[in-house]
Parts: structure tokens; sequence; C-alpha cells
């Protein structure tokens, strides 16, 4: 499979409404502050690279690749920053243990965003999972939103909004990525990743528009827990009580091959394991709602629409401080009731935990 190299702005398609505005802004770019929010897979980190290829670069639209736009692709650029949680640590030792984009990164980006511009004509600064900025974070960075230094553009990306002070939502012209339709990510894989067409067409189905996870399906240590999490977590609904309560065991301490090495704490890394299973079978049940693949009989008595509602609830709880034990014994206990009655039951989380 070939590697995807990000084109200039002029050249991607994937995103046509997107599009428009990007090129409207690049006609008379100026300073300027956005929130870019929409599912994973959607085209966000791609298009913020490409918008600074064409910012940044002098070469035009016919560019191949100069130095400034290699420089852009590795995000080594002096004027281009890429910002996480380890942009920047503050010399307290205690930072590194909190989750999130914390105040001292906040106060690192301000400061160097408020210096003149390298070698390019602007200062781009790009956060990536911006919903890990913690409330501090979001309020020391609110006069750097309000008030943008001259030729700085800041661009946060973030799935949802909810997360994020209202203060910053004001603050930022907000743009919606919509998920892809299959027909789009197949194509993508086709053209941008010379995939085989046929296996190209079984992931953008199995991804229901969701472009990064369509990738995943060329890894084999990827498919692996694909394929182990839609067995178990079948199973545990299926099966006896001791079925569920070994498997939520296991995932609770589980590290799949899938996980690159990273600065993260334990917790860090069970939240993401649980987010990735979650996305899995949320995606089977996707496909069972769409008629793509038979739901089992025993597991036919819940509408598949309430099934993924109640799944993408515990799936909203992963940010949380509840631990990956405790949302899916809330899960399965959920469900199973659920499988039993025809009806998911109108309990809060407390009160069906107590049961746990």
């Amino acid at each position: 499979m070939a590697e995807f190299t990000i084109p200039r702005l002029e050249k991607l398609d994937s995103q046509p409404e997107v599009q428009k505005l990007l090129k409207s802004f690049c006609t008379q770019p100026g300073a300027q502050t956005f929130l870019w929010a929409g599912p994973e897979g959607t085209g966000k980190k791609t298009y913020t690279l490409s918008l600074a290829r064409s910012l940044f670069c002098k070469e035009g639209p016919a560019c191949a690749g100069c130095a400034t736009c290699r420089q852009v692709l590795s995000k080594t650029h002096p004027d281009l920053f890429w910002v996480h949680r380890d942009f920047f640590w503050s010399d307290d030792p205690d930072d590194k243990k909190k989750q999130g984009i914390v105040v001292d990164v906040a106060k690192h980006l301000a400061e160097k965003l408020n210096q003149a511009p390298f070698s390019a004509p602007f200062k781009v600064a790009i956060i990536p999972d911006a919903e890990g900025l913690n409330r501090d974070a979001q309020n020391v960075l609110l006069k750097t939103l309000e008030e943008p230094p001259a030729n700085t553009i800041i661009i946060l990306l973030a799935e949802k909004t909810g997360d994020f002070l209202p203060t910053v939502l004001s603050r930022c012209r907000l743009i919606r990525f919509p998920a892809f339709p299959e027909t789009t990510v197949e194509s993508l894989l086709v053209k941008a990743y010379a995939w085989d067409k046929a296996q190209a067409h079984e992931a953008a189905r199995e991804a229901g528009g969701n472009l990064a996870m369509a990738l995943k399906f060329g890894d084999g240590n990827w498919t692996q827990f694909r394929d182990k999490v839609c067995s178990d977590f079948d199973k545990a609904l299926l099966g006896p009580d001791e079925v569920w309560l070994a498997m939520v065991a296991e995932y609770d301490q589980w590290e799949p091959d899938f996980l690159e090495e990273g600065e993260r704490t334990a917790t860090q890394r069970k939240a993401e394991v649980l987010n990735a299973a979650f996305q899995v079978y949320l995606g089977l049940w996707s496909l069972r709602l769409s008629g793509g693949m038979e739901i089992p009989s025993k597991l036919s008595s819940l509408s598949a629409d309430m099934v993924l509602k109640c799944l993408q609830k515990h799936q909203d709880m992963i940010p949380t401080n509840l631990s990956a034990k405790m949302i899916l014994d809330h899960l399965f206990m959920e469900l199973r009731e659920g499988f039993q009655k025809g009806e998911l039951p109108n309990r809060s989380f407390m009160e069906l935990s107590t049961q746990i």
C-alpha cells in the first residue's frame, strides 16, 4: 500500500464545503481562531497541514514538495506549532501526572505566538484533540483566542464541542467536518493509499465513514483486536454472568499490540483500549442497523438503534474519572437487562452501579 502524502489545499476534495470556506480564507488570511469539530477520521488533521502548506509554500499550487512543505508535513517548521500534552512541561513533576493539556502548555504556546514569525508569513498553532485542554488551560488561552497576535492562526481540533467553556466557543469560528460517505472513504483508500478496490470497499463499509478507522484495517494487529472485541462482546451479552465478568477483568488489564509506545499513564492506556473497543463494537452494530450484517436472534429483542445509543452513552463516560471496569460492568448490566426485557432500564448510572 502506498503512503499518503498530504497535498496542498487546492488539491483536496474530500470535504467540499469545508474547502470552500478555507479557500476563501486563504485569499485574505489574517489573525483568526478556529474550532474544527467532527468525528474522528473526517480529515481535520489532514486539512490543517494542507492549509499550512498552502499558506507557507511560495512555489504555488504545482509544488511537488519543496523544503518548506516537507517541514510542514513533518511538523518541524519553526512557525508551525503542533500542540499536545507533551508540547511543554513545567518544572513541576506533578504536571506530568495530569491528563490533558495543562496550564503551562497553554502559557508556553501564548508566549511563542507573541513572537514574530521566523520565515513564514504566519504562525500557525494546531491543537489536535483539543478536548484535552483542561478548564484552567482554556482560561489561560482566552485572551490569545480573543485577540490573537498579528499574523497568527490558531486551530482547535475536536470531535465534539461540549467539553469547551462557552467563552472559548464564543471566540472561535466553528467549522463542522461531517462524517464521510462510505463511497468517499473507499475512493480515498484506492486513490490516495493505493488499496485494492475490494479491500477498500470492505474497510469503508465496516468503518462507517471514518477514514482513520478504515486505515486500521490494513494492520493485522488491529484486525485481530477487532475480531476479538466483536466476539467477546457478543459472548458477554449472550452468556452467563461469569463470561462478562471475566471479560471485563481481562479488558481492564489488556494492552493490545496495536498500542503505540508513548508517555501515558496506566489510566490513559486503559482508556485508549476501551475507546478502541467501543469504536469497533459500535461499528458492528451500525452494520447490523443498516442491514449489512445479521443480528443474532438472541440479541434481536432490542432495536439496533437502542443498542447503539447505549454503547455511545457508555463510550462518552470514558473521559470521566470512572474506571474501565466500572464502565464495562455498567454497560453489560444495562444491555443484558435490556435484552431480557425488550427495553433498556430507565435508571441513572449511580442507581445501576450500586448493584455491580
